[in-house]
C-alpha cells in the first residue's frame, strides 16, 4: 500500500454519523452482504473495549449511531452499549435480522434504542429466503415485527417512549417483484410500524463480485423506475405508515449529493475505522490512536490520487461494482485479500 498524504491532517469533514457493526458473527448468509458477515471471524470486543469505543463515539458527538454487523443482538452487550449513548444524547438505531428477536430482546430494545430496523429483503418467504440463505429467515424476520410491533403498541397505550420501528428492503433484481403488494400486507399486519424503506442493492462486500453484479445489480432504467414508484408504493400503505425509497445513485462517488455520506465513520467489530464505509480500506483503530488522527488519515485515503483515479470514473452501479473490486483488492488487509479470494 503507497503512503498517504498527510496522514496527520486535520478534518475538515465532521463525523456526523457512525455505522458501529458490533459483530460480524450472523446466522444468516445473505447473496448480497456487505459485510461478508457468517463467513469470517467475529472479531467481537469484550465488554471493556466495547465501554471503550462507545467513549469514543461520545466524544465524537455524531448525530446518530446506527448498530449494524452481522447481527448486532448477537453482541452480549449491545444495550450496555445502547444506553452508553443514549445517556450522552446520541441516537442509536439497529438493524436486525429479526433472526433472535424474542420477547425479551425486543423489551430491551424497548428501553435501549431510539430506532429498530428489520431487514426484509423478499415480498415473500420463498424470496426472502434464497436472498438471505437460510430456510425460515422471512418467518423469523415476521415473528419479530410481530413482536416489535405489539411492545411499540403496548408502550404507546401507556403514553410512554419507544423506538420507532420500521422495515428495510434491499431491492435486488430477485426481490423486486411484488413490492406494491407488500406494503400493503406488511403495513396492515403490523400497525406499529412507523416507516417502510427500499433501496436498491449497492455494490459493495459480496454485492461487488462480477456474477452478483451481473445477475442481481439494478440497472439505471430500473432504478429510475423503483424511485418512480415512491408515490405508488406509499399509496399502498394503511395506518398512516411512511413508505419511501432511497435513491442508491445518490451515493455514488460523482453524485453531488455524495456529500451527504462523507461524514459517515464506520467502525469494525474490533475497533479498526474504515477509511470509507463502502471499501475494506482500513486506517487504524480508535482503541490504538485518536478519531481525529485517524479521521484526518480517513480523509487523505480519499483524496489520493489513485483512489481519486477510480472514483472519478463511476456513473452507474455496474461501474461502482468495477472500482470497489479494485479498490478492495488493492487496500483491503491482508485478511481480506485472502477471504477475497476466496469468494466464488
Amino acid at each position: 500500500m503507497e503512503p498517504l498524504e498527510s496522514l496527520e491532517a486535520q478534518s475538515v469533514t465532521r463525523i456526523n454519523r457512525v455505522i458501529w457493526d458490533l459483530t460480524y458473527a450472523c446466522p444468516l448468509r445473505c447473496i448480497h452482504c456487505y459485510s461478508e458477515s457468517g463467513r469470517r471471524p467475529a472479531r467481537m470486543l469484550d465488554r471493556e473495549r466495547m465501554r471503550q469505543v462507545a467513549e469514543v463515539i461520545i466524544a465524537i458527538g455524531p448525530e446518530r449511531v446506527s448498530f449494524s454487523g452481522g447481527e448486532p443482538l448477537l453482541a452480549p452487550w449491545w444495550d450496555e452499549a445502547a444506553s452508553l449513548l443514549r445517556e450522552a444524547g446520541i441516537p442509536v438505531t439497529v438493524f436486525a435480522s429479526g433472526w433472535v428477536m424474542d420477547q425479551s430482546v425486543a423489551d430491551r430494545l424497548s428501553q435501549a434504542v431510539t430506532a429498530v430496523t428489520v431487514s426484509v429483503d423478499g415480498a415473500d418467504e420463498q424470496t426472502h429466503d434464497a436472498i438471505r440463505g437460510r430456510t425460515g429467515s422471512y418467518r423469523r424476520a415476521m415473528a419479530a415485527l410481530e413482536r416489535l410491533s405489539r411492545v411499540k403498541l403496548a408502550c404507546t397505550e401507556r403514553a410512554e417512549p419507544c423506538f420507532r420501528l420500521g422495515i428495510d428492503y434491499t431491492v435486488t433484481r430477485s426481490g423486486y417483484s411484488n413490492l406494491g403488494s407488500f406494503v400493503a400486507t406488511a403495513t396492515s399486519r403490523f400497525p406499529g410500524l412507523d416507516y417502510v424503506r427500499f433501496g436498491a442493492v449497492m455494490p459493495v462486500g459480496l454485492g461487488q463480485e462480477t456474477g452478483f453484479a451481473a445477475d442481481e445489480l439494478l440497472s439505471d432504467k430500473e432504478l429510475e423506475a423503483l424511485v418512480d414508484a415512491e408515490p405508488e408504493l406509499s399509496s399502498r400503505a394503511s395506518n398512516g405508515i411512511e413508505v419511501s425509497v432511497t435513491d442508491v445513485r445518490s451515493f455514488l462517488p460523482t453524485s453531488p449529493l455524495s456529500v451527504e455520506g462523507e461524514g459517515i465513520a464506520q467502525i469494525e467489530p474490533d475497533g479498526q475505522l474504515r477509511a470509507f464505509a463502502c471499501y475494506e480500506a482500513k486506517v487504524g483503530n480508535v482503541l490504538d490512536e485518536p478519531i481525529d488522527v485517524l479521521w484526518g488519515r480517513a480523509l487523505a485515503w480519499r483524496a489520493s490520487p489513485f483512489v481519486r483515479e477510480q472514483t472519478n470514473t463511476i456513473h452507474s452501479l455496474t461501474d461502482w461494482a468495477r472500482a470497489t473490486r479494485i479498490l478492495d483488492r488493492r487496500y483491503g488487509s491482508e485478511a481480506d485479500k485472502v477471504r477475497i479470494a476466496h469468494r466464488k
